[in-house]
């Protein structure tokens, strides 16, 4: 495919999936990073997702940033920094070509398997879940599902999930980052992936923000729910079958 084609459709990918994540609060990260492996080698889908990312939940977060739960937020943090450290330890022992297979498990499982139910039961959850969730990252890419699914049981309004969880997801992004250059990723060779992305996300962050008020949450992710659903199947059939 030409270099045009490629940098339109990661264009159009990034707004989109930052737009519904921005109306509904979740779904938008794992639906590109279910995409993205049509355009971006194994090695470098995690490090690309997660600067992307990094400019589509920073945005939601600074354009509604009073609706912020700061106490769930600074337990995350504290235990982010842990995760962050634990998730590179083995990091250089995977097999990239396996990454793919990967993420399409995970989100299925995060998707379908209730694990809130269980992780609500914790002491100190939010930095427990900070721990488990920036450690998985690294690996698995969009792990937002997780916090997301936390923050509902706990009662908060739809914008505090939305905008909390975008803050939880700027912190993992950041430490990603981090921890993708310490361990020699090279983000220059995709810097105008991430330059196209990053723009149109921020548009689609802004663009949802003012769209948000109307829509049917709860329809809208059970119908992205079915959606992700699909293309994360039909990756797990393309890695074993071609």
């Amino acid at each position: 495919m030409s270099l045009e084609y490629v940098y339109a459709s990661l264009a159009g990918l990034a707004f989109v999936t930052s737009l519904i994540t921005a109306i509904i609060g979740m779904g938008g990260g794992v639906l590109l990073l279910a995409i993205l492996p049509s355009f971006v080698p194994p090695s470098a889908l995690i490090p690309v997702h997660g600067a992307v990312q990094l400019s589509s939940n920073l945005s939601r977060f600074l354009f509604d940033i009073r609706s912020t739960c700061f106490t769930a937020l600074g337990q995350f943090f504290v235990g982010s920094i842990i995760g962050a450290y634990l998730g590179s330890q083995l990091f250089n022992e995977i097999d990239f070509s396996i990454i793919p297979l990967l993420i399409s498990a995970f989100i299925l499982f995060v998707l379908w398997f209730p694990i809130e139910k269980v992780i609500s039961k914790i002491p100190g959850k939010y930095f427990s879940i900070g721990i488990v969730q920036t450690s998985l990252a690294l690996y698995v890419g969009a792990t937002g599902p997780l916090s997301t699914s936390i923050l509902i049981k706990d009662g908060y309004k739809p914008i505090e999930v939305i905008v909390t969880n975008a803050a939880i997801n700027t912190i993992i992004n950041i430490f990603k980052i981090v921890v993708f250059i310490y361990l020699g990723f090279v983000f220059y060779d995709f810097v105008f992936h991430v330059i196209v992305m990053s723009i149109f996300a921020i548009i689609g962050s802004y663009v949802g923000s003012k769209l948000r008020i109307g829509i049917n949450i709860i329809l809208a992710r059970k119908v992205l729910i079915g959606v992700i659903t699909t293309v994360c199947l039909k990756n797990i059939v393309t890695y074993f079958i071609g």
